[in-house]
């Protein structure tokens, strides 16, 4: 089967139309897997919601939602995250607020793979931004793959050993200079790339949909096939602009605003 990888939404409509309809190439899809942060920062997060609601669905919950319904003190996100979260808290209906209510912040999704919003040692607020931080998390988790999001970067960790299928079919491993790990690999993948899992296990995140944080503003989103063991890595423009002024519309912060235009 063939899973849409998603993370990190943020009320960003127009972000995850793009993702959606560029999942349409990869037909079939047999469901969507979302590791989290569905509003917060945007300006649609009823329609985000309900948006989603329209597929089959798995889903957990990040820091940000549980911000949004007020599961976790504002005082711990900074000033930007707390105007955002504040506003999208407000405008959640009743029935959107009760279903984010009733997602965990970690799950089995099967018995390959297991959900965590930030990391399986710590769900809600770790970031897996390193071979030594996935390391560590390694040991938490039973099943052979963990799909993450909250750091808004696409990585894969894995124990080393397995080849890297480029676009081209070239074999490439991607590693960040001076970050390397003697027992775990960090890809950094580019779209179009297709990563050959075989049993290695791994850690994966698909970057962001809504807020994308490695320089490329497109939305980032994954394609995982349980019978070939890839993740395929993807991009999907979005018109940017047509967030920003919703954004503005409402008086969403104006960095809020900005960083959509650089990826940052």
């Amino acid at each position: 089967m063939r899973y849409g990888l998603i993370s990190d939404i943020h009320s960003n409509l127009p972000a995850l139309e793009a993702v959606l309809e560029a999942l349409e190439g990869y037909e079939p899809i047999d469901s969507l897997i979302c590791m989290g942060d569905i509003v917060g920062y945007g300006p649609q997060p009823n329609e985000v919601i309900e948006r989603l609601k329209q597929y089959k669905l798995t889903a957990i919950v990040g820091n940000h939602d549980l911000a949004v319904i007020g599961t976790l003190n504002l005082d711990d996100f900074n000033s930007d995250a707390i105007k955002s979260n504040r506003w999208n808290g407000e405008q959640l209906s009743e029935e959107n607020r009760e279903w984010l209510t009733q997602l965990k912040p970690i799950t089995n999704f099967d018995d390959k793979v297991t959900l965590a919003h930030g990391s399986p040692r710590e769900p809600i607020w770790e970031y897996l931004t390193t071979p030594q931080a996935a390391a560590i998390n390694f040991p938490q988790f039973d099943t052979q793959l963990c799909f993450v999001g909250h750091t808004h970067l696409p990585r894969v960790f894995r124990s080393k050993g397995s080849a890297v299928a480029g676009p081209k079919g070239l074999t490439v491993s991607r590693l960040l200079k001076g970050s390397l790990h003697p027992r775990v690999e960090m890809i950094i993948p580019q779209a179009g790339q297709v990563i050959e899992l075989g049993e290695s296990k791994a850690i994966i995140n698909p970057g962001s949909v809504g807020q994308p944080r490695d320089g490329d503003s497109r939305a980032s989103f994954a394609i995982y096939d349980d019978v070939a063991m890839t993740i395929t890595f993807e991009r999907a423009e979005y018109d940017i602009s047509l967030t920003q002024f919703l954004m503005r519309e409402v008086d969403l912060p104006n960095r809020l605003i900005l960083r959509l235009d650089f990826g940052l």
